[in-house]
Formats: C-alpha cells, structure tokens, sequence
C-alpha cells in the first residue's frame, strides 16, 4: 500500500528561467520587449518594485531594440556580412578539400588529409555560429594550423589557409569600426546592453515571486499567479522559436556538407 503524501498548505510561484543569454540579438530584444511589457501592464505597485526598476527595464528594452535597428542600418553591416561571407567560403573549401583527400590514392595527400581532420575537425561547422563566436574560433584554428603547415602543403591550402586569415582579420577591423561608429553616436553595444537587461529582468521576476509570498489577499495571489503563468508561457514560446531557428541553421549546414562531401 503507497503511503500517502500529504500536500503541504504554502504555495510558491516561479518564473522559468530563459535562454537568453544563447539566444541572438534579435530574439534577445524580444524577449526582453515582451516580459517587460506583461509587468508593465499588470503594475510596479502591486509588485512592490522599488522607485526606478520598472523604468529602468522598460530603458533598456527600448535601447536593445534601438541598438537592433542601429545595426541593420549602419553601411558597416553589409560589409561585415561580405566579409563573413568570404570566411565561410574559405571554411568551406579547406574542409571539403580536407573529406575529398581522405579517399585520395597517394599515401601522402591521404595522411596529410588525415592528420588535418583529426587536428581540425572541432571547427569544421564554425561557420554556422554566431558572427563573434566565429571570429574567435577561426583564430584558434589558424593558431592550430600553424602546427600543420607540412599538411596543409601537401594538401595546396596554403593559399586557402592566408584567404580566411584575411578575411577575418578584416571582419575584425570591421567590427571595431561598428563598435566605434555606435560609441560616436552614444549608443551601447548589444554585448554591453544584454547583461545589464539580464540583471534587471532576474531582479524583476525576485520580485513577482515576493510579491506572490507575501500577498494580502488570495485574489491578489491568484492574479500574480496568472501573471507568471503568462510570463512563462512567453518564455516557452521564444524557446520554442529560438530552437527552431537554431535547428533550421544546423539543417542548412548539415545539407551543406552533404553537397560538399557528394
């Protein structure tokens, strides 16, 4: 016979923690867009906020989006995707290069080709990651290729190997140029606006889940907690999107290496 386990008569509420520190700049903005506006709507009162908190939220909602808008407008942007573009056809040939020599029927260009693969196969899908993630992973694999430069000249890369040092380098100049046209305008960068909204938005639901605890009323209760089901519920849904766009870019970059290895 089970024992039973009686409920216990306190009750809490709990925000469900978010992505949003993997997620991209746009679904960041969003997210954070969205939960401040569902607090906003219910009330800083009744939530005891103190004096400025839901303001300063509500400022740095609206600077992420100005930030997101900034980005798409400035000349810099279409560059940077040229020369990110750039990098990635470099990716992908030096690695398509690599798989294609693994069947070679010279000894040489075969073990070259291998000992590349085993040394380098932990960036082959870099490019599929994020802009800054990328630029960081392909300077450690140049520093890694530094080791192999027997390899990759039995291969021929060498040529291949200088056009995404290049490339990248310059995607690096780029991005400094951004950053310092945006510091002229007084505008934050999205890395240095994220952290900060993450801190406010953490403080905010500590303060939706006190407010819960210590409600006077069970109506009041009952109203926080339908506030937090809507504000998990938003949670679940921007998950639910940002994964998919993430499995929709590992797709493409699956079907990618399949046309490279065909």
């Amino acid at each position: 016979m089970k024992e039973k386990i009686e409920e216990l008569p306190w009750r809490s509420v709990k925000i469900e923690p978010g992505t949003q520190k993997t997620f991209d700049a746009a679904s960041h903005a969003v997210f954070i867009n969205s939960q401040y506006t569902l607090l906003k709507e219910f009330g800083e009162e009744r939530l005891h906020f103190p004096e400025g908190l839901m303001k300063a939220l509500g400022e740095m909602a609206d600077l992420e989006t100005g930030a997101l808008v900034e980005r798409k407008k400035s000349t810099l942007t279409e560059q940077l995707k040229a020369k990110d573009a750039e990098r990635d056809k470099a990716l992908r040939y030096i690695f398509g290069m690599i798989r294609t020599q693994l069947h070679s029927p010279h000894t040489a260009e075969r073990e070259a080709a291998e000992e590349l693969d085993i040394k380098l196969r932990n960036f082959r899908y870099i490019r599929h990651q994020g802009y800054d993630v990328e630029s960081g992973n392909i300077d450690s694999m140049l520093m890694d290729a530094e080791r192999l430069k027997k390899e990759i000249g039995t291969l021929h890369l060498e040529e291949s190997f200088d056009c995404l040092r290049e490339a990248n380098k310059a995607y690096e100049r780029l991005v400094k140029e951004r950053d310092a046209e945006r510091l002229a305008n007084n505008r934050p960068s999205m890395r240095n606006l994220r952290p900060r909204a993450d801190k406010l938005y953490e403080l905010a639901c500590q303060y939706v889940q006190a407010s819960y605890l210590f409600a006077q009323t069970a109506e009041e209760r009952n109203k926080i907690e339908e506030l937090v089901a809507r504000l998990n519920q938003r949670v679940r849904n921007i998950k639910t999107s940002h994964r998919k766009s993430a499995s929709q870019r590992r797709r493409r970059g699956k079907e990618d290496e399949a046309a490279e290895g065909a």
